[in-house]
């Protein structure tokens, strides 16, 4: 337990958080939830914390040391001022949840919160702490600047309905089986910017570090790959949502950048997945620039909505 000035209570989060906890998550819901439906995902997750059997069961995992997530709160006369939460990943801590109150701000509370978490990542002997903030989002991106934050990549995120794909026949993406993820989890790690795959490697469970975000535990996934003589050329990965209608497709790696005719073939039993769940938005989600996926949207009809950085620190001054 830490205290910043009078009053103000800087911990882990407790049950008797959850009424005015809530309502900061609600204040901290950015243009990147809303247009994406993010939103309806987290504000679910979060009120979950509310049962009983779900609180008991992350304290538990807290007891034990393998809680997947930790929720940071800093507590004034009984209310959130403000939160942070950290996932720990293979060689980082990620950063979410960042939100201070309204009425609260200019005090200090996220920079304490955030300095705590860079602690809890250090004691993890992970190597980076890594957050996404909205590109437009200037005051935030300045705070984790002076916590020595820097920017690493941009991603766009493309929304709109999921367009009708004739089926392209001959040189369509194929599915990848589970036998495969190890092999497909390596070519991507291989065919990553290191500015990315440094600090969030992909993984055979998590071929993307945005999977952290977007997926729970139950989340129906699929993967496909482009081939050439048997060797991937391209991967993606698609998540669907039933409670808000909405698929995910994750553009994993390329050996180079394709055209647009073969990234659309590619992106097409993805975008029929989603179709044939029942999904009526569809969001994919890649580095910018990259001229080939960009033109690819266009043929999709997909907008570029709203756009984000990754911001990566290392846990140690110093370290690369």
């Amino acid at each position: 337990m830490e205290s910043n000035g009078p009053g103000i209570e800087y911990r882990e989060i407790k049950r008797a958080d959850l009424g005015s906890f809530d309502q900061l998550i609600v204040q901290g819901i950015g243009k990147l939830e809303r247009s994406t439906g993010l939103d309806e995902l987290a504000l679910s997750l979060f009120q979950s914390l509310h049962s009983p059997s779900v609180w008991t069961f992350l304290k538990i995992l807290q007891w034990v040391g393998r809680a997947p997530i930790k929720v940071f709160v800093g507590v004034d006369s009984g209310r959130v001022l403000g939160t942070a939460s950290v996932i720990m990943l293979e060689k980082s801590g990620y950063v979410a949840g960042v939100a201070t109150d309204s009425q609260a701000r200019r005090r200090g509370i996220a920079t304490h919160l955030l300095e705590r978490i860079h602690l809890e990542v250090q004691q993890e002997r992970k190597e980076w702490a890594v957050l996404d903030v909205e590109t437009e989002n200037d005051t935030a991106i300045d705070l984790y600047r002076k916590l020595g934050y820097v920017q690493t990549a941009v991603f766009g995120w493309y929304v709109g309905p999921p367009p009708e794909l004739a089926d392209p026949g001959d040189g369509v993406a194929t599915p990848v089986s589970g036998s495969q993820m190890a092999e497909v989890a390596d070519w991507v790690r291989r065919n990553l910017p290191p500015s990315i795959a440094d600090p969030l490697p992909p993984t055979r469970k998590r071929l993307s570090y945005v999977e952290t975000v977007i997926r729970g535990p139950r989340t129906p996934i699929k993967t496909w790959r482009l081939t050439d003589a048997g060797e991937t050329r391209a991967a993606v990965r698609a998540c669907y949502f039933d409670r808000i209608r909405t698929g995910f497709i994750l553009p994993l790696a390329f050996d180079s950048v394709p055209t647009v005719e073969p990234l659309t073939s590619l992106f097409a039993p993805a975008v029929r997945w989603v179709r044939s769940s029942g999904g009526t938005k569809l969001v994919i989600t890649f580095p910018v620039p990259s001229t080939g996926l960009e033109q690819t949207m266009e043929v999709l009809k997909l907008p570029l909505t709203v756009s984000t950085a990754l911001m990566v620190r290392p846990s140690r001054e110093g370290s690369v």
